[in-house]
């Protein structure tokens, strides 16, 4: 069969963007766009607030545009493009979502303040992002001027013409296509506006063989095919999506938002086409910016390389010089009587007037090859080598000539040996530095239950524990998460954390009254105060309330408590801080060492200290890392500071 789809799909099809758009109209109509960060790689992120709660939006301009469940560190400094994007776009409302033609573009209309402003993205060639106003470009990633187009600003936008015929609006003359010179796949690729996957399959599901001549298509046969690749389109435009990653001995190689039958049978199947597409392409960026950043080492190992190379010629060269030089040397000091004899025999014979050519006919010449006057030299078998000899000066002395140029050499060595260790260094060096080098492994934020916005625990039974992060959400917590069976637990200081134990209609156990006690001192005052433990007290739900004696008033997460506290004395300031990690995302949880130590793949025991900020998150990094795999390690390594610091008591820290 004729393989027209490339082993690894790297960009999204035109079917792909149809799948894609179906789903965000769905997801972000009439969300708005609360931020825009552009990342590492050049790819944009674009944060939304919908009526459900927040979304990101991936996009990388030659590649891909989906929803995303990954967290993407934005830069801490944003890039000009980002920067002019938020003046454009920050606030705007989305109106519309929505495909140009059966292209690769994708378009989003957006309204702020009574001005519709429309971001073209085109995914296709290098990708662009174009923001247009007024029927004119107001920015452009890539300002263009092409034979059919000019993407300039204050240049009304047009996409590109369209290739090809639509299916799903006409049909080709069979001639066309008979007429052609290639087999039947590539013929109908020039032919139709589409992607060469879905021609492919087309073809597969009309049983037409795509490397048969075009010549041999019938009819019958263009009918068929048409009529399946116009029913491709429809199942993904109807919304009868199978979304799924296609794979090839173990590895993924394509991403499609239904199932093809002429794709391998292997395949992870997903709830929704964003979700596929997030998953596959998260794989190709890690490999993209892995290798991105391997490249300056690499190309620094292959210069290094070729030093060396150039190192160990030259020393090769040179150990063979001093070798010869020494080896003629010594054949001379042991040949000295027949050398003295030849470069006398030069220059007696010279000065009898004896011309250059008559000297071979000497009778000490026999010994001599060849002369140069003009160099004062002569070739001459010493022993069993030619050496070529200096006749101007005495045989001790051309011995002692060759004895020194292989000192010479010997010097020359050591200087070079000592250049090609250090090279070998560097070699080294770079080479484990390209070890460490990894992709970037891109955690998935994992769905967060209703009750994570607040500070959260359980017991090892699952009761659930919960404290409020501010005053505002103390407030909301008694108001309208504490049930008449509930718990009502704080620190015996002013101000902390209130903390409420959702009793389920049972008797709070000694466990859940310890471990929510431990969250109220640990999250109040106490902990930077430099004692060890806190008192903490508890009541039933009833005996709190928002109604204050007559003549005073309570502020915003404060109540008055009557009857009876129970105390809970010298509850240790400690908490243990572990981490979740389930489907490559991860979920920091804090509580008692029972509860972490069940629930989570590693933890630390966090209590008051001295160590703060980043100092603090990476010393929690590294001792969670310890206990873990290296992909499990690699994600611990990718929190951030700000994820850490957000669950932590307030406050230097030392750590178990």
């Amino acid at each position: 069969m004729v393989w027209l789809v490339p082993v690894l799909k790297t960009v999204l099809t035109s079917l792909d963007i149809l799948a894609i758009v179906k789903e965000l109209k769905s997801a972000l109509i009439s969300a708005r766009i609360e931020n825009v960060y552009q990342l590492e790689d050049g790819s944009f992120l674009l944060k939304l607030r919908t009526t459900s709660g927040a979304e990101s939006l991936i996009v990388e301009p030659s590649r891909r545009l989906n929803i995303t469940r990954f967290k993407y560190r934005p830069p801490e400094k944003p890039s000009p493009a980002a920067t002019y994007l938020r003046r454009l776009i920050l606030s705007a409302k989305v109106e519309d979502i929505g495909q140009v033609d059966f292209d690769r573009i994708l378009f989003m209309s957006l309204s702020r303040g009574g001005t519709t402003i429309t971001v073209y993205f085109e995914i296709f060639g290098n990708g662009n992002l174009v923001v247009v106003e007024g029927g004119r470009t107001k920015w452009a990633l890539e300002s263009r001027s092409m034979k059919d187009r000019v993407i300039k600003l204050n240049v009304p936008y047009s996409p590109p013409p369209q290739r090809g015929i639509d299916p799903m609006k006409g049909s080709a003359e069979l001639g066309m296509i008979t007429s052609m010179k290639a087999d039947t796949v590539r013929s109908l690729v020039k032919v139709y506006n589409l992607p060469p996957e879905v021609v492919e399959e087309s073809l597969y599901r009309s049983s037409i063989s795509p490397s048969a001549p075009a010549s041999a298509l019938t009819k019958e046969d263009l009918a068929r095919f048409e009529g399946n690749a116009k029913g491709i389109i429809s199942e993904v435009s109807d919304g009868r999506l199978q979304p799924n990653i296609v794979e090839k001995g173990g590895a993924p190689i394509s991403v499609l938002p239904i199932e093809f039958l002429s794709m391998p049978s292997s395949s992870k199947r997903f709830e929704s086409f964003n979700e596929a597409v997030d998953e596959y392409f998260s794989k190709v960026k890690s490999d993209l910016i892995g290798a991105k950043r391997r490249s300056p080492i690499e190309e620094e190992i292959a210069k290094l390389e070729a030093v060396r190379e150039m190192q160990a010629s030259h020393i090769k060269q040179l150990e063979d010089d001093r070798r010869a030089h020494l080896e003629t040397g010594l054949t001379l000091k042991s040949n000295m009587a027949a050398v003295q004899e030849i470069v006398e025999g030069i220059l007696e014979a010279r000065k009898r007037g004896v011309s250059w050519g008559d000297i071979m006919k000497e009778s000490f010449a026999a010994r001599i090859a060849s002369i140069d006057p003009s160099k004062g030299t002569a070739k001459a078998s010493i022993g069993e080598k030619e050496v070529l000899l200096d006749f101007k000066i005495s045989a001790a002395k051309n011995a002692e000539a060759y004895f020194e140029k292989s000192k010479e050499a010997a010097k020359k060595l050591e200087g070079l040996k000592a250049a090609l260790k250090e090279t070998e260094g560097k070699l080294e060096k770079a080479r484990a530095g390209l070890m460490d080098v990894k992709p970037p492994i891109f955690v998935r934020a994992l769905k967060k239950e209703w009750y994570e916005r607040f500070r959260w625990s359980r017991t090892t039974d699952g009761t659930l524990i919960l404290g409020g992060k501010d005053s505002t959400q103390n407030e909301v917590l008694v108001k309208k998460h504490m049930g008449p069976d509930d718990v009502f637990v704080h620190a015996d200081v002013p101000g902390g954390s209130t903390v409420i134990i959702k009793t389920e209609g049972r008797p709070p156990t000694d466990e859940a009254l310890a471990s929510a006690a431990s969250l109220a001192v640990a999250y109040s005052r106490a902990w930077k105060s430099g004692i060890t433990a806190a008192d903490a007290y508890w009541v039933r739900s009833e005996q709190v309330t928002k109604t204050p004696p007559s003549g005073e008033y309570l502020g915003k997460g404060a109540f008055m408590i009557y009857g009876e506290r129970n105390y809970l004395r010298g509850v240790p300031l400690s908490v243990c801080l572990g981490i979740q990690i389930e489907e490559g995302g991860f979920r920091l949880i804090i509580g008692s060492e029972a509860f972490v130590k069940s629930s989570a793949s590693a933890y630390v025991r966090i209590r008051p200290g001295e160590i703060e900020g980043a100092a603090l998150c990476k010393r929690i990094k590294e001792a969670l890392s310890r206990s873990l795999p290296e992909d499990s390690a690699r994600i611990v390594k990718a929190i951030s500071d700000a994820e850490i610091m957000a669950i932590l008591p307030t406050g230097g820290c030392s750590v178990d």
